[in-house]
């Protein structure tokens, strides 16, 4: 799960005074599980096991403090799909910053998305210095990625996205990022598959040190320690049409 964040206002907000505590936590775990749209489900059930887990609310009190926090605070939208209950957070930009965008797997709400921009949509107007660009799908190369191009820069200059390895380099890294990630070096089938990555890679253009170091830590993230595992990832964040490995 992505990290999110509470800035210190939540616990002053105006709206919130309106909500007992247990519903303020219940807004919390809401921040805390949502996706990159700002999505999670809204069934009872799902959300007494992410907020109330030592506690014993009945579901109909679960449901009433859901319905009453959607009342009180308009960030939080409450709507059916098909007969499934669904929560979606109007202004779910201001508690993540998703380095790679993961489309949501739950239905939009009616009139998505608002008067806040989807993490989902590509802007094709001149980049500004302080501008951050989401390269949607069909659209170049990549998943997806949002991409802070004035990281490190002035405002006024020219953005410019880091540079990709290729070739030797791209092997080199893999080979050098495969044991800091999985703990252990390669054996000599797992670096012809790195080395194969590299080539494939290469010819789709390359990747940066941080998409290789990305794609790592994800497949530690969900324990799958191979180099196929990785080769899937970037080819999904790169876009690059997948072969047989």
């Amino acid at each position: 799960m992505p990290r999110r964040w509470l800035a210190p206002d939540f616990f002053t907000d105006e709206k919130m005074k309106r909500a007992t505590v247990p519903e303020r936590l219940l807004a919390t775990a809401l921040i805390a599980n949502q996706d990159d749209d700002g999505r999670l489900r809204g069934d009872p059930a799902y959300l007494r096991s992410i907020a109330f887990l030592y506690d014993d609310y009945p579901l109909d009190e679960i449901r009433e403090m859901r319905d009453h926090l959607s009342q009180v605070n308009q960030n939080i939208i409450v709507y059916e799909n098909a007969g499934d209950e669904y929560i979606q957070l109007k202004r779910y930009k201001r508690y993540q910053r998703p380095r790679y965008y993961h489309p949501s797997k739950f239905p939009a709400p009616p009139g998505w998305p608002f008067g806040e921009e989807s993490n989902q949509p590509v802007t094709k107007q001149q980049l500004k210095g302080d501008q951050v660009v989401t390269l949607g799908k069909g659209e170049g190369k990549g998943k997806n990625l949002d991409l802070d191009l004035d990281k490190g820069e002035g405002k006024g200059q020219k953005p410019h996205a880091p540079p990709s390895l290729t070739g030797l380099s791209l092997f080199e890294y893999l080979k050098d990022t495969f044991p800091q990630a999985f703990g252990r070096n390669p054996n000599s089938r797992e670096i012809a598959q790195l080395r194969d990555l590299g080539k494939e890679i290469s010819s789709a253009g390359g990747a940066t040190k941080e998409q290789v170091y990305d794609a790592f830590k994800e497949a530690c993230g969900q324990n799958k320690y191979s180099v196929s595992y990785v080769r899937a990832i970037l080819f999904a964040w790169l876009g690059v049409a997948r072969a047989p490995p």
